[in-house]
């Protein structure tokens, strides 16, 4: 009984002679599994594949690289500035490298590699990667053909004319064709800004595109121009388009609109009258809404108000020149300056003014208002001044042209007398009017009185059809005047 205490038992030595053949067994299938997996995570290379791999260490002769063989691979010395020109930095442990495999095996046990071997199939991946990323690149044109321009892109790449931003088809004419491809030898040497749309390696096809990169470009200034732009600042843009409603102006990344009541401080009919494609100017932004990504800008805030100083260059009672400009059913507009523009309401017309105020007619008129929180001038014709010769613009209205009046010797107001083969001038109802040339009468046969008419019915004197009699001495022609039987 004490023995088989002192042994422990028959039992518990046997439990630990299987214990230790268990840890053994365990021991010898752990070692297995190991070896199995490290056979399995060597990678299975041939001479001329081209992989990816990690510099481990970096010697002043090699640059060794771990490429998933059981040893490291070998890249000669002479090719570490090739590798540094590529990395842009001086090589590190770390970097991932493609290389191509000259040998899987040297003497020495190691793989050689190359660098630059691997050139090609570096590029193709760097070019399809810059596809799906639509990364913005450039480069300089080689040559042209009537398809497009090729462009050094590490290798010969082609840019079509359709993707060309400053050359397109006009037609199939020789002298069209002949134009385009003027433009086309002036892009030579030139370096353009690019977007990889196709990398095709089996065909040998790399295609890229001035327009989506200078659509992407755009894009990415118009979110930072966005971002820059306030209200109330002034900036410098380039008119792209015109439209019956407005301006489009290009501020360098990001497109405004100039509505047409924006374009100027005095009225314009269509903004192609102010502004042209192309045109440089100077714009006034209004407001900038991010969201929708509008900006709305104004081409006159951007100049100085010509309402300022209007009290100052137009004081009151002051006689001024203007140009009608447009003839409405309650008065005349005028314009005195570029922005400033007046009212003559037909209660300031007097009848005799009236076929003077033309559109296109140059006149004299004198201020009698001006409100400048509502911006209105009112102005009256200044009967006092004519209107210069050479700017009135007579009516087309099929009534015969009124003669010059010289003044008067003895300065009274009646008409000159220039014979009967020159109309005359009769005040009629308030109206100046033009009478053909008349057979003379004899004075008792037509009375023009104040009072009224002679004896008998009488008739008005229509415009176009009555003679013009003038009035005998000391005696006036009234507006309104009437002419007796005898005269008709």
């Amino acid at each position: 009984m004490d023995e088989q205490q002192r042994s422990g038992g028959p039992t518990e030595g046997r439990n630990n002679r299987d214990t230790g053949s268990a840890d053994s067994n365990d021991e010898q299938l752990s070692m297995q599994q190991l070896l199995e997996a490290e056979d399995a995570s060597v990678r299975e290379v041939r001479r001329g594949q081209v992989v990816e791999g990690t510099v481990v260490r970096i010697d002043p002769d090699e640059v060794l690289v771990d490429i998933g063989l059981k040893s490291e691979g070998v890249i000669p010395g002479r090719e570490v500035s090739s590798i540094e020109e590529e990395l842009g930095h001086t090589v590190e442990v770390g970097d991932t490298l493609l290389v191509y495999i000259v040998t899987t095996e040297t003497p020495e046990g190691h793989a050689l590699l190359s660098f630059r071997r691997a050139g090609t199939e570096r590029f193709w991946r760097r070019a399809q990667q810059q596809v799906e990323t639509g990364e913005v690149v450039e480069a300089k044109v080689l040559e042209v053909n009537r398809g497009g321009v090729v462009v050094d892109f590490g290798t010969r790449a082609f840019v079509p004319i359709s993707q060309l931003v400053n050359v397109q088809r006009t037609g199939e004419t020789e002298a069209e064709q002949e134009q385009v491809a003027e433009q086309l030898r002036g892009l030579v040497g030139q370096t353009l800004k690019l977007k990889v749309i196709e990398a095709d390696r089996k065909r040998n096809r790399l295609i890229l595109s001035e327009r989506q990169a200078n659509r992407e470009l755009r894009s990415l200034r118009r979110d930072q121009l966005l971002q820059e732009l306030e209200p109330g600042q002034v900036r410098s843009g380039r008119v792209s388009n015109v439209a019956s409603f407005g301006a489009f102006v290009d501020l360098g990344g990001a497109d405004g609109l100039v509505h047409i009541s924006e374009l100027s401080w005095s009225r314009v009919k269509h903004p192609s009258e102010v502004v042209k494609p192309g045109q440089d100017v100077q714009v006034y932004v209004i407001s900038v809404d991010r969201d929708s990504k509008k900006i709305a800008l104004s081409l006159r805030r951007a100049q100085d108000d010509p309402w300022l100083s209007i009290e100052e260059r137009y004081p009151l009672g002051s006689i001024v020149f203007g140009q009608v400009i447009k003839q409405a059913q309650f008065g005349v507009f005028v314009r005195l300056d570029e922005g400033i523009e007046g009212l003559v309401h037909n209660s300031e017309i007097a009848p005799t003014d009236r076929r003077l105020l033309q559109e296109g007619s140059r006149l004299t008129f004198r201020v009698i208002s001006i409100d400048l929180d509502r911006r209105r001038l009112r102005l009256s014709p200044a009967p006092e001044a004519m209107p210069e010769e050479d700017d009135f613009v007579p009516l087309d209205d099929g009534t015969p042209d009124l003669p010059d009046l010289p003044d008067q010797p003895d300065g009274s107001d009646e008409p000159p007398d220039v014979g009967d083969d020159t109309p005359r001038l009769e005040a009629t109802n308030g109206e100046v009017v033009a009478d053909e040339p008349v057979e003379p009468v004899e004075p008792d046969a037509a009375v023009v009185t104040a009072e009224g008419p002679a004896e008998g019915p009488a008739e008005e004197a229509p415009a176009t059809d009555s003679a013009a009699v003038a009035p005998g001495e000391g005696e006036s022609a009234p507006a309104g005047s009437r002419r007796s039987d005898d005269a008709a």
